[in-house]
């Protein structure tokens, strides 16, 4: 099924997160600190996982040399029972390659170890402004490496189900690591790849033939949470070259036939849906590449983390753990 002619009805609001929205404290304006913001969005991640409790298997915070010589963090979880078949997940968490990190996603990484007995790793890449573009992904691409490199003193094999994912930015790292682990024939293969509300491509470098298609980021310009003058500040700070695949994976010089089952949560009130939209369609019907998506009309980017107790947020986040049991059981099918 695809979404694509359904666009003006996934932007229409839903009732519940607008009833939650308007009734919110002010949380400051993004475009006035990034620092600032890290801190808020920090205090707030520092809650959420003290309020988790102790998790039932071993966490370990490693880490990870990269190229320039410098040294990154990232964070193991593993199970409680260990066997020498536990499947290897690398994650990357999201915030607009500015904040965020390790702990972002603690509560899923949790859920994907404990329920489906993975091993996972989240790595920590290096955020802008202060490390602008390419450090990040370039970190991303030398800690994926390392990992897969060091899997089996991590407690991990990979040719049980080797899946890379994250969320938002690090939903756009895992599209070009995607690419790069094919191209450079990585061994063992990834198996899957979770794409959680991903940026696919620079607004301004949207190739022609995806121009009828691709009307969030006018559409939802305004849009709760992730905006169009946030989504340009960000882009700031950053510093991309927009036609660069190491930002814009929709432009990857050797095309998207070959990649590993792919999952995709889009949400109808972003900026960014299109970007998952239209390249769910492109694997699925012209790289005959397998992939499950779900959809959630009348949300904004990242609603789940920003409003928990959502009814729709629950299903994002069990959604999120039925599309990572389906990258697994791909790998034995």
């Amino acid at each position: 099924m695809s979404y694509l002619t359904q666009q003006e009805q996934l932007s229409s609001i839903d009732p519940e997160f607008e009833l939650i929205w308007a009734s919110r404290p002010s949380t400051g304006n993004i475009l006035s600190s990034i620092h600032e913001r890290r801190e808020r969005i920090n205090g707030v991640i520092g809650n959420l996982v003290d309020g988790l409790g102790a998790f039932a298997g071993e966490v370990e915070d490693i880490s990870i040399p990269v190229r320039d010589g410098h040294s990154i963090d990232g964070r193991v979880w593993r199970p409680s029972q260990t066997t020498d078949q536990q499947p290897l997940v690398v994650w990357y968490h999201g915030g607009g390659f500015c904040m965020g990190d390790i702990s972002m996603n603690e509560p899923l990484c949790r859920r994907v170890c404990s329920d489906l007995k993975c091993v996972v790793v989240s790595v920590a890449y290096r955020l802008a402004p202060e490390h602008v573009f390419p450090t990040g992904i370039n970190d991303a691409w030398d800690a994926f490496n390392w990992i897969a490199t060091n899997a089996a003193s991590l407690g991990a094999n990979p040719a049980a189900g080797f899946i890379v994912g994250g969320s938002s930015a690090g939903a756009n790292i895992s599209i070009v690591l995607s690419h790069l682990a094919r191209d450079s024939k990585i061994i063992p293969p990834l198996t899957g790849v979770y794409l959680g509300i991903p940026l696919v491509v620079h607004h301004d470098a949207v190739p022609p033939q995806y121009l009828t298609h691709y009307k969030s980021f006018a559409q939802n310009k305004d849009a709760p949470i992730l905006n169009e003058e946030s989504i340009r500040f960000l882009a700031g700070q950053l510093q991309p070259v927009p036609s660069d695949p190491l930002y814009s994976p929709l432009l990857w010089p050797t095309g998207h036939k070959d990649l590993p089952p792919t999952y995709f949560q889009v949400c109808g009130l972003d900026p960014v849906r299109d970007d998952g939209l239209i390249y769910e369609d492109l694997l699925r019907r012209e790289c005959g590449v397998e992939t499950k998506i779900d959809v959630y009309p009348g949300v904004p980017h990242g609603f789940n983390s920003a409003f928990p107790s959502l009814k729709s947020s629950r299903k994002f986040e069990n959604d999120g753990m039925e599309g990572m049991k389906w990258l697994l059981e791909r790998q034995s099918t």
